[in-house]
């Protein structure tokens, strides 16, 4: 009986901290998603208790049907936590050692004798990261591409992240084992660990809980993310999963399930740097030692870390390359610490006055662009990405409280500036300009080949969103679409052969010719494009 009070104290001790602790999350994320800024699922847990776990926006935004617990997200470089985990197992059954030369798996790699496997699991072989899909299709193409580039440094001197070292150790996988890459993960961790919702080719998976990625995606407008046509990236990120079967995986480290106590630790020591491992990040902030590795890619993002000295995990899956994930695991963090300052609010913003922001601003040494769809200001940065800002009223955003976005108007009331306060405190003021979107065409079909400059394409000022080139001669390659002489942002070809993506595949021209050329960003977030043969 004093044992079942005991019990019973310590739980009515404990349980009330847990869920104030769940109470915050929950309000932070309900803040989150009323702004539209989440789309996925989430799980924290402590000292091997999950104490919240939930889904939010939608797993397929055209059918509206809505994340759960269950669905199925790609988690991209978290892979490589899995091929780092059976190459350490494989140096625990004596098939390998990770003090191997490169040379024994490939005798005429360059400087094949110099580099190690743990270098390669380190990111410390100095082999250039390589991330096109081309590439990797396999092992033969791979190989003989990447082996003809010339390392960036000597091995084991420096560090610089390198997919290209997790796609030949996938390839050594298969070489210990006599299985293929996937194989031997399903065989030595996803089967141990009744990880029945993780694997690969998550393109062929046709599961009712699979979550679609979008590059963007509100309550009425969606776009689809690229997909890879081949199983990319292979060893360094084409897994997929959900966040209970993730958090298996973390436990496994915990109780030596996989690994020996002693290659656990090996693991998570740096190596050659202060924040990684082999096959982890490992890094300590106020004095508190972390592992785990996050991934991301075309649609989708995964942040999966652990606090080692307190057992608290933290573990985040989206849908959505514009969902606030990186900005949403911190704020989560200070409140499993009572640290959180406050749970931003949401103000009621007016999507006329919204649409008024919208415009090109410069700075004189850079331009802002900003995009407002379906009540989502998006705003982006020469040679950077998009994203999408956190409203605090009809002018003023913020991607975090130090992290702030002010538009200003002018004396007659129209919006003509914009004032970003940056983390460091730095301020860029940006003026609205008059120039319009310099949309344009490059490529080895166009005129500038890929290293010139853009072909312009011209607009009718009856439809200023429409671009377009009429009898335009084009050469046999290929080209894409891209604003202003700017790669942070480029439109391709799907892998469906139709619709549009950015950073895709290119637009194959298949021989030389007069073309007709149209760029339709009627819908800035889903364009439409046509390449056609002139008409004689």
């Amino acid at each position: 009986m004093r044992t079942l009070l005991t019990c019973l104290i310590v739980l009515l001790a404990v349980n009330p901290v847990f869920s104030q602790k769940a109470k915050q999350i929950e309000q932070l994320l309900a803040a989150y998603d009323k702004a539209g800024k989440f789309n996925g699922t989430i799980l924290i847990a402590e000292k091997g208790k999950i104490i919240f776990e939930k889904s939010y926006g939608y797993k397929n935004g055209p059918k509206k049907e809505k994340n759960t617990n269950n669905s199925l997200y790609r988690i991209f470089s978290t892979t490589k936590m899995f091929t780092a985990t059976v190459i350490l197992k494989l140096e625990e059954e004596g098939k390998l050692s990770i003090n191997d030369k490169l040379s024994k798996y490939y005798p005429n790699f360059p400087k094949g004798d110099s580099s190690t496997i743990s270098n390669l699991l380190s990111h410390t072989s100095g082999i250039p990261n390589e991330t096109g899909s081309e590439n990797t299709v396999d092992e033969e193409t791979f190989i003989k591409f990447i082996s003809a580039k010339p390392l960036n440094f000597s091995p084991g001197k420096k560090w610089d992240y390198s997919n290209s070292g997790y796609y030949i150790l996938g390839y050594i996988i298969k070489k210990a084992t006599g299985m293929e890459y996937d194989k031997a993960i399903e065989s030595y961790i996803l089967k141990p660990l009744k990880m029945n919702h993780t694997g690969f080719h998550f393109n062929t998976v046709f599961d009712e809980n699979k979550a679609l990625g979008y590059e963007f995606l509100s309550e009425n407008t969606s776009n689809e993310a690229f997909l890879f046509k081949t199983d990319h990236p292979f060893a360094a990120g084409a897994m997929y999963s959900t966040v209970e079967d993730l958090f298996k995986f973390n436990e496994s480290f915990k109780t030596n399930t996989i690994l020996k106590h002693e290659t656990i630790e090996k693991m998570f020591t740096p190596y050659l740097n202060d924040h990684y491992g082999l096959g982890s990040d490992v890094f300590s902030v106020d004095g508190k030692k972390r592992i785990g590795h996050g991934g991301g890619g075309p649609g989708y993002r995964c942040i999966y870390y652990r606090i080692l000295d307190d057992d608290i995990s933290f573990i985040a899956m989206s849908n959505s390359i514009l969902s606030h994930t990186d900005l949403i695991i911190p704020k989560i963090e200070n409140i499993m610490y009572n640290k959180l300052n406050k749970i931003p609010a949401v103000p009621k913003v007016n999507a006329q006055e919204l649409k008024k922001l919208e415009g090109i601003y410069s700075t004189g040494d850079t331009k802002f662009y900003v995009t407002v769809v379906d009540g989502q200001v998006l705003f982006r940065e020469t040679g950077n990405s998009i994203c999408s800002l956190f409203p605090i009223s009809n002018t003023s955003f913020q991607l975090d409280e130090n992290f702030s976005f002010i538009f200003k108007p002018d004396e007659t009331g129209k919006i003509n500036s914009v004032v970003v306060t940056l983390r460091d405190g730095s301020i860029k003021t940006g003026t609205r300009t008059t120039s319009p979107y310099l949309w344009g065409i490059i490529g080895n079909a166009t005129p500038g080949g890929w290293d010139g400059k853009d072909t312009p394409l011209q607009t009718d000022s009856q439809k200023p969103n429409l671009y377009f080139l009429k009898n335009f001669h084009l050469k046999k390659g290929n080209l894409k679409f891209r604003v202003d002489n700017d790669w942070g942002y480029n439109l391709g070809l799907n892998s469906d052969g139709k619709t549009v993506a950015l950073n895709a595949y290119d637009f194959p021209i298949a021989e030389d010719g007069q073309y007709d050329i149209i760029l339709d960003m009627s819908n800035p977030m889903k364009p439409q494009y046509s390449i056609k043969k002139s008409a004689l």
